[in-house]
């Protein structure tokens, strides 16, 4: 009986801290388990777009999207990607081959093609942006520029499939 409670006071309070930290952080996939899932299991995909040391993305992780309560939102109703959207990588979607045409000498300064179709916000791109895709790769909406709690579960809530 005293290994028993033992092992209990031992095991338990590791479970217990495991399962806590589940929902602490949003579960981010790749763009290619997104795409395979979506039509698997008719969910959405939001992708958040960023650039690196780009002061309102930075703002958006640590204020918002780094909330308990965003972070509960997105991992229970979407497929989460977090894209830079000035990479440098091939990437591969609905069929197509997209790009940055910008050579790697160059630096990081010139947006991605695949960021350009999808993150497009009327004439131009702004970092960050959540872009929302449907099980057959259509945009449904778009969040651009920092987003403060409040106005983010506003905006996209309204896309939570009942």
């Amino acid at each position: 009986m005293k290994k028993l409670l033992l092992c209990y006071f031992i095991i338990f309070p590791f479970v217990v801290f495991s399962q806590g930290n589940i929902q602490n952080k949003i579960n981010w996939i790749s763009l290619q388990k997104a795409e395979k899932f979506a039509s698997k299991y008719n969910q959405d995909i939001l992708i958040f777009f960023y650039k690196p040391n780009c002061e309102y993305c930075d703002k958006m992780k640590k204020e918002t999207i780094s909330d308990p309560e965003v972070i509960k939102l997105i991992n229970n109703n979407f497929l989460p990607v977090k894209l830079n959207g000035y990479t440098k990588d091939t990437i591969v979607f609905d069929g197509k081959i997209y790009g940055n045409q910008q050579p790697v000498k160059d630096g990081y300064s010139w947006r991605h093609d695949f960021y350009f179709e999808y993150g497009k916000y009327k004439d131009g791109i702004i970092t960050p942006s959540f872009v929302l895709i449907n099980s057959k790769k259509e945009k449904i909406t778009q969040l651009t520029g920092y987003q403060p709690k409040i106005q983010f579960l506003r905006g996209i809530k309204r896309f939570i499939k009942k």
